[in-house]
């Protein structure tokens, strides 16, 4: 054997290990050890385990007495000097030298090093994999030469209980052991007078011990802690420093963003060239966003690069992250590893809310939390106490907002989990209910004064409502689905998800055989409204006269069927037909009351429309300024710009330029306060026809072309019940043409295309003499 205890304790233990044919967790099992203390071991990061680990390691590998007596001798003494004795000159134990470069961290570092000069006692935290020991030794190495007796590193993960850390602590800074005393008081004997920074690695699962690191740095004013761990330690005088994944965003000049800097560093290590090629970068910098800039995930996927090129990589994901570099400790060669490690340091109610947090997708708040897991029954009974846990333990994201998250990582994972537990469809027909109601006490709203927070209420739980749909599908509950499209259907009209909305109601019309009569027609409204707004007038007809078919008695279904069919003919231009149609609308939302008074507004705007076609301009102010009314008492802004926009036209036909402003300025006002996109490129277009006739020919082309973008980013045109003059916009073109010249036209055309929604407004908004 040779002389150096720890490599030749390390090489025996493996070489016991391996004769044994046992693998280290297995080991790890047999002594009931961690299978990061036996590859701790093995690698002779941990040099001097305590007898009782010996005589563990000792009995599962069933060693004779020879080989007990060599493994035992294979361990490097302890100094029994008495502390009054000085201290033998010895060489200080360096930091690791990590093999690859810290990427992305370089603010981390300098925030961590700042906080190590304010506060003695400094907790990383953050979740599994994110990052903090490589943060924490870079740190440390920073700062070292602050500390006159450097700085000692203590890996607490091969510890089994709490009581282990302070006999691990006075290893590492080779306390002197007094039988008189205790091991607090040897290790406050020994750190006396010196200057020393100790870095704790990994504590989360002996935080017990906090008090009594709390109180070595309360008894010795020269030392100062650093710790990592999945939660901050909670004991006085501790600063949390919390440790995020890496940005995934490019940064603003263009180059990588710090996760593919990480992601193709260690895959160019493997595989040279991998991700060079400026075609791969949109997949690398898919895979970043997938893995959430969690940089333990980043360097399992590189690890794969040897054979998968980006785009491979993106699409084998998941697999991708199953096994990783064999020197990672167990708990990290893969992600689950790594999870499962967070997930056994909580209690049962811990467990059992992380399952339940993998039903939602995108987030969520405490209240729909709360309510999901009542509804489910498989929640704690104290859902706040146990999403405290979860936070601390860097599981949950809480965001300032109140937003609660998990990284898409630790999505996966917990949806995993409630799919292994068989909690998942209960789990999933709680989710449905909830944000099924969600929908609903929303929907009213679009129609009343509380447009703007209902609308942005569901842009927070848009990804839930439709994960919550497609699981009902796939449990055969067609119903849900069916009545979701009827509740968001306004939502999509006035946010643009036209195409969205469109195949979310005929996929749910597919199974239609399974829908009652109402939810049926409600379907078809919803699928009718999306395929108008995508400018498909015969597939909105179609739906739309298959909602009537199956209204009954429902006078709300049979009151919009009716006026779209008076949509449809005003579109094809049989004004007889579509009169008669919104007047029969009327009638029915009249019978229905308050809850379709919406409608009946509607129709008395697209009478005005017809008027107005017909060349009645009084009359069509009669039915829009009634429309326009009932929108006004209801602080409705959707009717209430669309009426707008009906009496800028009339006042256009009359030569009233400054009432016809001042319509389009509230209209404009309204559809930015909704983000109505669709409806403000009509008025967009109207305020070019506009500014032509106040001889205003510069802002013609911004006007025109900002209109341009916004209906080629929405694809449609929508608002099929517009009748703009196409003459006059033309007119408003040609003339500004002929004053600017065609390059100069051209060029503001183009600026306009890049306007954003609130610039392009701002011109609308202007007076003449601000041109």
């Amino acid at each position: 054997m040779g002389t150096d205890g720890a490599s030749t304790l390390g090489t025996l233990l493996r070489a016991l290990r391996e004769s044994a044919g046992l693998s280290q967790e297995e080991l790890a099992e047999r002594a009931g050890l961690s299978p990061h203390a036996i590859s701790a071991l093995e690698r002779g990061t941990r040099t001097r385990p305590y007898p009782h680990t010996l005589r563990s390691l000792a009995g599962a590998l069933d060693l004779d007495e020879d080989q007990r007596a060599r493994l035992l001798a294979a361990v490097p003494a302890r100094s029994a000097r008495p502390s009054s004795d000085p201290a033998p000159s010895r060489a200080p134990r360096d930091l690791p030298t990590p093999a690859t470069p810290l990427v992305g961290r370089d603010d981390d570092v300098a925030r961590v090093a700042d906080l190590l000069r304010a506060s003695r006692l400094v907790t990383l935290s953050g979740l599994g994999g994110v990052g903090k020991t490589r943060l924490a030794l870079a740190a440390a190495a920073e700062v070292r030469r602050r500390y006159a007796d450097g700085v000692r590193l203590v890996e607490l993960a091969p510890l089994l209980e709490a009581d282990q850390v302070l006999p691990a602590i006075a290893d590492a800074v080779d306390a002197p052991r007094d039988p008189a005393r205790s091991v607090a008081d040897d290790v406050a004997e020994q750190l006396r007078g010196q200057h020393l920074l100790l870095v704790l690695d990994n504590a989360e699962h002996v935080l017990d011990a906090a008090p009594e690191v709390a109180a070595l740095v309360e008894a010795l004013p020269d030392l100062t802690v650093l710790t990592t761990s999945r939660a901050p330690l909670k004991v006085r005088g501790e600063t949390e420093y919390a440790v995020e994944p890496l940005e995934v965003h490019d940064l603003p000049d263009g180059s990588p963003s710090p996760a593919a800097r990480l992601l193709l560093d260690r895959a160019q290590r493997v595989a040279p060239g991998w991700g060079a090629d400026p075609a791969e970068a949109a997949a690398v910098a898919a895979t970043c966003e997938r893995l959430a800039g969690l940089p333990l995930a980043l360097e399992l996927a590189a690890a794969r690069s040897r054979l998968l090129d980006p785009a491979a990589l993106l699409e084998r994901l998941d697999t991708a992250l199953q096994a990783g570099p064999r020197d990672l400790p167990p708990r990290q060669r893969t992600i689950r590893a790594t999870l499962d490690w967070s997930n056994g340091l909580l209690d049962e109610d811990g467990r059992r809310l992380l399952r339940l947090m993998g039903v939602f997708v995108g987030g969520t708040t405490l209240a729909d939390l709360e309510s999901v897991a009542a509804r489910a029954g498989a929640g704690p009974a104290d859902v706040v106490t146990s999403l405290e846990s979860l936070v601390e333990h860097s599981l949950v994201v809480a965001e300032p907002s109140g937003r609660l998250r998990l990284l898409e990582p630790v999505a996966q994972y917990a949806r995993g989990l409630l799919r292994e537990s068989g909690e998942w469809d209960d789990a999933a027909r709680a989710h449905a209910q909830h944000y099924l109601a969600v929908a609903t006490e929303n929907s009213s709203s679009y129609k009343y004064g509380g447009q703007v927070e209902a609308l942005g209420r569901i842009d927070l739980e848009h990804a839930n409502l439709t994960a919550a749909a497609e699981r009902s599908l796939a449990q055969h509950d067609v119903e849900t689905p069916a009545w979701m499209a009827w509740e968001l259907w306004l939502y999509w009209w006035l946010r643009g998800h036209h195409d969205h909305g469109r195949r979310f109601a005929e996929g749910v019309l597919q199974h239609s055989d399974r829908l009652p009569a109402q939810a049926h027609g409600r379907a078809a409204l919803a699928a009718a409204t999306m395929a108008f707004a995508m400018d498909d007038v015969a597939a909105a007809g179609g739906w739309w006269a298959r909602a009537h078919e199956h209204a009954g008695d429902d006078l709300v279904t049979l009151s919009n069927a009716v006026a779209g069919n008076g949509l449809v003919a005003l579109v094809v231009g049989d004004l007889a037909a579509a009169r008669a149609s919104f007047e029969e609308a009327i009638v029915h939302a009249e019978e229905a009351g308050a809850e379709v008074e919406w409608t009946w507004a509607l129709a008395h705007i697209w009478l005005g429309t017809v008027a107005l076609l017909g060349g009645d301009a009084d009359e069509a102010v009669r039915w829009v300024e009634a429309g326009l009314g009932s929108a006004r008492r209801r602080e409705d802004r959707l009717t209430s710009y669309i009426a707008l926009y009906n009496l800028f036209q009339v006042e256009m036909s009359r030569g009233d330029h400054a009432a016809a402003r001042r319509h389009l300025e509230e209209g404009t006002r309204l559809s930015l306060e909704t983000g109505d996109q669709a409806n403000l490129a009509y008025l967009l277009d109207a305020g070019a026809v506009l500014a032509a006739a106040a001889g205003q020919h510069a802002r013609v082309p911004l006007l025109l072309g900002a209109a341009q973008a916004i209906r080629e980013a929405l694809g449609a045109r929508g608002y099929g019940y517009y009748r703009p003059d196409p003459h006059a916009i033309e007119d408003a073109a040609t003339d500004a043409r002929t004053h600017l010249g065609q390059d100069r036209y051209d060029d503001a055309l183009d600026t306009g295309r890049g306007f954003r929604a609130d610039e392009a407004a701002a011109l609308l908004r202007a007076t003449p003499a601000d041109a």
